[in-house]
């Protein structure tokens, strides 16, 4: 019955190729989703390798924080930025488990979740999320988790305001728009841990930052980091 399956799927694949989400070419056997020339090429910045790092820059002296870092470089039309768009808005969920897995074996083998006790994805509100069809930084986080058994706090902070989006608006604008947007739905599932704050961009931090402020004020949560797929 194996065998069987396995000659229906390669017979598949010889009419109706998969091909890399990056380059479109046609992966090869054994690769999934993105190509292994692709995967060489992601635009990786291992900031949380470093002491001191551009994400930890960002959130330095606006709001007490443990640590910071993100996955990859992103810049606006290159292949890799078009990979987060459509995670985000072709329902490409597949690709955000696929980045949060990845992400996850860095993260796990550089140490830098070493004393983290859960991860809370930015929420969205749940009119953007129902349009949508699910929370991004929510399917990331679980590929984190695939490899790292870190526990999912979705259910803790809530979205309670309906913002517009942050991309073309500058650092002032950004950090009025999210502005006590977020609230604690349950502060005892934070209180005495340190939690990962994830998002899917980080440009500059004002969401972040305001998720952060919200916890902070409402629970007694021990520490605060930060990490995204991609810095902008």
């Amino acid at each position: 019955m194996i065998a069987l399956f396995e000659r229906i799927r390669d017979l598949f694949q010889l009419f109706f190729p998969e091909t890399c989400e990056v380059c479109n070419n046609s992966l090869r056997y054994g690769e999934h989703l993105i190509c292994t020339d692709c995967l060489l090429d992601i635009p990786k910045i291992y900031l949380h390798n470093l002491d001191r790092n551009p994400v930890e820059d960002i959130f330095a002296g606006q709001i007490p924080f443990t640590r910071a870092t993100a996955f990859f470089n992103y810049q606006k039309h290159t292949n890799f930025a078009h990979l987060v768009h459509k995670l985000k808005y072709q329902g490409r969920d597949d690709i955000g488990i696929w980045l949060g897995e990845n992400f996850g074996v860095e993260l796990r083998n550089s140490g830098f979740l070493s004393d983290i006790d859960a991860i809370v994805p930015i929420p969205l509100h749940p009119k953007r999320q129902r349009k949508r069809g699910y929370n991004q930084s929510q399917i990331i986080a679980q590929g984190i988790s695939n490899i790292t058994q870190i526990a999912i706090f979705d259910k803790a902070v809530i979205r309670a305001v309906n913002t517009k989006t942050q991309t073309k608006k500058n650092k002032n604008e950004r950090a009025k728009n999210v502005r006590d947007i977020f609230e604690v739905a349950d502060a005892s599932l934070l209180d005495g841990k340190h939690i990962l704050i994830l998002d899917d961009v980080i440009t500059t931090g004002a969401t972040c930052i305001s998720c952060a402020e919200t916890i902070l004020k409402n629970s007694n949560v021990k520490a605060v980091s930060f990490a995204s797929i991609a810095l902008a």
